[in-house]
């Protein structure tokens, strides 16, 4: 059976969809996926990245700006800890 295959917004590499993290933006907040509305996956390599970098690429993607992130995004210390992929 084939499995679904989705893109990372940021690296662009493809990957199976259950090891990507789905998230929209909703009134400049970046937020988990609601069920509603358009979303984006990002991969594990990619969350690690600093915050005013992934903040800068989503804004470009979205045409929008970004003004508060969520909390789906873990901390590099708790994902290096052995907490593992999602």
């Amino acid at each position: 059976m084939k499995k679904p295959i989705r893109m990372c917004i940021v690296c662009r590499g493809r990957y199976e969809q259950n090891t990507l993290i789905r998230f929209q933006i909703n009134n400049g907040k970046l937020i988990e996926f609601s069920k509603v509305g358009r979303s984006s996956y990002i991969c594990n390599k990619c969350i690690l990245l600093d915050k005013k970098r992934l903040v800068k690429i989503f804004s470009g993607k979205f045409k929008q700006k970004i003004d508060e992130f969520g909390n789906i995004f873990p901390t590099k210390e708790t994902w290096t800890n052995g907490q593992g992929a999602y």
